[in-house]
């Protein structure tokens, strides 16, 4: 296989996949651009992503209730091509034959029925990416890694570490990391403080791309 032929021009991005909330992290042009699609999450806090500089993209699917089996399975694959869709045309301006996309390897903890589903979506998503971005372009990293490039690996550092991080060492002409510096009251509940809803996808999105920039020699 050929060696990746490094350019200035090169798209990196990284991705934090899950069914409800995935999100991405943009490098191009010495600039950070992060999108997300998140299923249902409140308006308020929307709006504060939306003011951070995020692209939050609308999402019209609904989840399907009850114990159909038949109906649940043909759901699932619907879902998941609607959702592989809709990600690949958000990022289709940033894809080309080469970009370089980094995702999170499944968690140890991704496991039964929940594991073979969000497997199956992120496949679904990287053979609708492939369509625009060579298979060897995509690159996957377990969670360990990942944080290991974060410098939050160490037992009992959590997704509030990484998020901590990021504010701390995260690019420095980002509007997104400057809110979170400058204003993490707006990112936190009111009473128990706590970071808000898909706050740590986003992060671990630029993580993902951290650690393709690091690994890969970009």
């Amino acid at each position: 296989m050929n060696k990746i032929t490094k350019s200035f021009t090169r798209t990196l991005i990284g991705v934090d996949f899950s069914i409800n909330k995935p999100a991405a992290c943009i490098f191009y042009n010495d600039k950070y651009t992060f999108m997300s699609w998140p299923y249902r999450i409140p308006e308020k806090i929307i709006k504060t992503y939306v003011e951070s500089d995020i692209q939050v993209l609308q999402r019209t699917d609904d989840k399907i209730k009850g114990d159909d089996l038949h109906k649940q399975m043909r759901y699932q694959v619907e879902n998941a091509v609607y959702l592989a869709n809709l990600i690949r045309d958000s990022l289709k301006p940033y894809l080309n034959r080469n970009t370089l996309i980094a995702f999170e390897g499944l968690s140890y903890g991704s496991s039964g029925d929940v594991g073979i589903q969000l497997g199956g979506y992120k496949y679904m998503l990287m053979d609708k990416l492939s369509e625009l971005v060579p298979l060897s372009n995509m690159f996957t990293y377990s969670p360990i890694t990942i944080k290991s490039v974060a410098e939050c690996a160490k037992k009992g550092m959590t997704k509030a570490d990484m998020i901590n991080k990021f504010i701390e060492a995260g690019p420095a002409h980002c509007k997104f990391r400057m809110k979170l510096f400058e204003f993490p009251e707006k990112f936190q509940t009111p009473k128990s403080k706590n970071w808000i809803i898909h706050l740590d996808d986003l992060v671990d999105a630029y993580w993902a791309l951290e650690t393709l920039r690091k690994k890969e020699n970009f």
